[in-house]
């Protein structure tokens, strides 16, 4: 064997070592994060104050026909002094919803409401461009934000406005709730997998002082910060983790409320949800690039680092997932070489480990929401999309770090699904990694015949798995596309 083959060895063996020790890792975090969740009483609200600042609620879209006058209207009912609320629609859209979006703020506005119809025939910088250039006639002293697919409450401001009594406080975060929560099965396992970022993950960092993000909607930042750290970044499209985690540095905090939500509405297939996952990953891996060497000259604390390391690179874990489902069939049926055999056993016990952690930490999010409990049983459902994204993940990541841009997708909304559709149709963009998820879930069915046929019992069924994850993502992004068509 020759030198070269040797290293190459060794270089595969290094990747495999290190999926195993990311994910006893992922395991150990879920149970922390299940447990402090679990242990620690929400903050008590702070007190009203004697007079209401003033505030700004920015709401950007872009091509929302269906969903644009629900937010506006929500937006409008907010119960707060009329005299210290305005309301910028931030439009940038090129169809029928730029006359709607009109008007509908010219019907409020002759109603007596602050409202600005805000249109920019040449847009650029996507949703960060629209809330800078927004910014210079913003009047308020805190600058609250609703994406188009969210219908925030009349006391959404009575609840969060009081946070900022506290000067370091940058940023109120809320939790969502989800309004087409149980349309299918993939919105109710995207739901539960929110439940756990906001009810669990989030809730267990802000409790131990550690550093979270804005989720791009659904808070309120405070305006002097925003403007401190630089403004919204054009360059990043996570443009709201990347001003959470400059805020950060810069010696700020975001405030989670973990039992307080707005109604939001989740893609409704396949083919909207992997665009919104790709343009997730695309930006943590550009903020990776871009925010590494601040974090490390930070004077923040070296956990602290590590919780933001952990985050932007959580998506370092894809490649390694799919290498692993692409090389496990060549090297358990068909030869290939390796340098360790970790035994069916070790195998098992991790990912049952994972399956374990996994269970406990979403019964906590469960339990923490109040929602439905038996929606536990839809945990390895969690695992098979994290293993068929692990395509779409890898080269947002890749693409990310190399520096390379990228456009801002939207995420098609639905609104109300009962309505008939009279105006415009919109769909998500399906790329060729959909046709290759395909491909390679037939490859897998076949493996785990051969497993199965060989007496390979456990790996065939980790073939099977691979195949279902695969099949899952790429025919239902298809199957998406072809329907809206």
């Amino acid at each position: 064997m020759s030198g070269l083959s040797v290293a190459l060895l060794w270089v595969f063996e290094t990747l495999r070592l290190a999926l195993r020790a990311m994910l006893v890792v992922l395991s150990s975090h879920f149970v922390r994060a299940a447990w402090t969740s679990s242990r620690t009483q929400d903050p008590s609200p702070p007190a009203d104050p004697q007079v209401w600042p003033s505030v700004t609620v920015q709401i950007p879209v872009r091509n929302e026909y269906y969903v644009v006058e629900r937010v506006v209207r929500a937006a409008a009912a907010l119960s707060y002094p009329n005299e210290k609320l305005q309301i910028q629609l931030l439009d940038d859209s090129t169809d029928a919803t730029r006359e709607r979006a009109a008007e509908l703020c010219a019907g409020l506005r002759r109603a007596g409401q602050n409202i600005e119809h805000l249109h920019r025939s040449r847009p650029t910088g996507y949703k960060a461009g629209a809330l800078n250039a927004a910014l210079p006639t913003a009047t308020g002293e805190f600058v609250a934000m609703f994406d188009s697919d969210c219908v925030p409450p009349e006391d959404f401001l009575k609840k969060t406005i009081p946070w900022f009594a506290d000067p370091k406080v940058a940023c109120v975060q809320v939790r969502w709730s989800f309004l087409n929560r149980n349309l299918s099965i993939l919105t109710r396992v995207q739901a539960l997998v929110l439940d756990g970022l906001f009810a669990v993950d989030q809730f267990s960092r802000a409790a131990q002082g550690l550093p979270l993000q804005f989720n791009g909607t659904n808070g309120v930042w405070r305006r002097a910060v925003v403007q401190e750290v630089g403004e919204w970044s054009p360059q990043i499209l996570a443009e709201d983790a990347d001003l959470s985690f400059r805020a950060y540095i810069a010696g700020y905090r975001v405030q989670h409320l973990r039992n307080y939500a707005v109604p939001t509405e989740i893609p409704t297939d396949m083919a909207a949800f992997r665009a919104q996952q790709r343009r997730w990953a695309l930006g943590s891996a550009q903020m990776l690039r871009t925010l590494s060497a601040p974090i490390l000259r930070s004077d923040l604390p070296v956990r602290a680092k590590l919780m933001m390391f952990m985050h932007l690179g959580r998506h370092s874990i894809d490649p390694l997932i799919l290498l692993a489902c692409l090389t496990t069939p060549f090297t358990t049926l068909f030869g290939m070489p390796f340098l360790v055999d970790y035994g069916v056993a070790a195998n098992v016990g991790v990912v049952g480990l994972v399956g374990v952690s996994a269970f406990v930490f979403y019964a906590r999010a469960l339990a923490q929401v109040r929602t439905n409990h038996k929606d536990v049983v839809l945990v390895p459902l969690v695992i098979l999309l994290a293993i068929g994204l692990s395509f779409v993940y890898t080269a947002a990541m890749l693409r990310g770090l190399a520096g390379r841009g990228g456009a801002f997708v939207r995420t098609p909304k639905s609104g109300d699904a009962e309505k008939p559709r009279a105006g415009p149709v919109y769909h998500a963009p399906v790329d060729a990694l959909s046709v290759l998820e395909v491909l390679t879930a037939c490859a897998h069915a076949y493996f785990a015949m051969l497993a199965l046929q060989a007496g390979y019992v456990a790996y065939g069924v980790f073939f099977a798995a691979v195949s279902v994850a695969f099949g899952w993502v790429g025919a239902a992004s298809l199957w998406a596309r072809i329907r809206s068509n």
